[in-house]
């Protein structure tokens, strides 16, 4: 479990940390939110009453965002406020990795290196949303300061990590900090034994970086089926749709992820 490869700064965080994971229970259910900035939305459609309207029969029982700017998210008061949603941070507490990794935050895959912290950067932090047409929702999450495909790389991949759920919108390739789509994230569905997706429209990949990390963890990548469960129509300005994966036992090629990425488009 990812809370195995963490601990907290202080006493504090660190019983948090341990009463959170004891919260969740062994073998939680993951969501990871890739480039999530100061977006919670998706602490709001994974409750049991939107779960059930996007038919998703299995809910994540830890979050996690990831984003390598912290300027671009306030973490210590209120991230999102747009009057119908609001977003508070009640409590705040940092955490730190166990073992050390090849943390990098490459100028090959983001625009703005230098508005990175210079070490892995990680805090627990426990939400309150009030919602005009959900009320009031709490949630903890674990935020990581990482590029996204240094956390996929050296978290999620090195450490053999299931991920149940990805969220992938606004990952801001065009017009944000992004210069390397996460989108090929979508080549390691069957190492992560990934059950959803709840991805925008958009998405390219790159099969060199495919390539090295698959030989890197001598992965056996499996190929998939999709079948569209629900969608949002307005997720900040994007349409987004919800796709339940089944695995199948067939080799993971090239020309099936170019199949996928149009299918995702559509």
């Amino acid at each position: 479990m990812i809370l195995n490869l963490l601990k907290g700064k202080n006493e504090n965080a660190h019983n948090r940390l341990n009463d959170l994971a004891k919260e969740i229970g062994e073998n939680p259910s993951v969501l990871w939110y890739p480039s999530a900035g100061n977006d919670f939305r998706d602490i709001l459609e994974m409750t049991k009453d939107r779960a059930k309207i996007h038919n998703i029969d299995l809910l994540p029982r830890l979050i996690i965002h990831t984003d390598y700017n912290a300027g671009w998210i306030d973490f210590n008061n209120t991230p999102y406020n747009d009057g119908r949603t609001l977003v508070e941070v009640e409590q705040k507490f940092e955490l730190e990795l166990i073992n050390d990794i090849d943390y990098e935050v490459s100028p090959r895959y983001v625009y703005f290196p230098d508005a990175a912290p210079s070490e892995p950067t990680i805090y627990l932090m426990d939400i309150k949303i009030t919602s005009d047409s959900l009320g009031i929702v709490h949630r903890s999450i674990i935020y990581f300061l990482f590029e996204n495909i240094n956390f996929l790389d050296q978290i999620i991949l090195k450490n053999n990590l299931p991920i149940s759920h990805i969220v992938k919108v606004r990952e801001g390739c065009e017009f944000g900090g992004n210069r390397k789509s996460i989108s090929i994230v979508y080549a390691f569905l069957s190492a992560m034994n990934t059950k959803y997706l709840i991805v925008d429209k958009r998405g390219h990949t790159d099969y060199q970086v495919v390539d090295r990390l698959q030989s890197k963890y001598n992965l056996e990548l499996q190929t998939f089926d999709l079948n569209q469960c629900g969608s949002i129509h307005d997720w900040s300005g994007f349409e987004v749709n919800i796709f339940s994966v089944s695995l199948k036992n067939h080799s993971l090629t090239d020309e099936f992820l170019r199949k996928f990425l149009n299918k995702i488009k559509q």
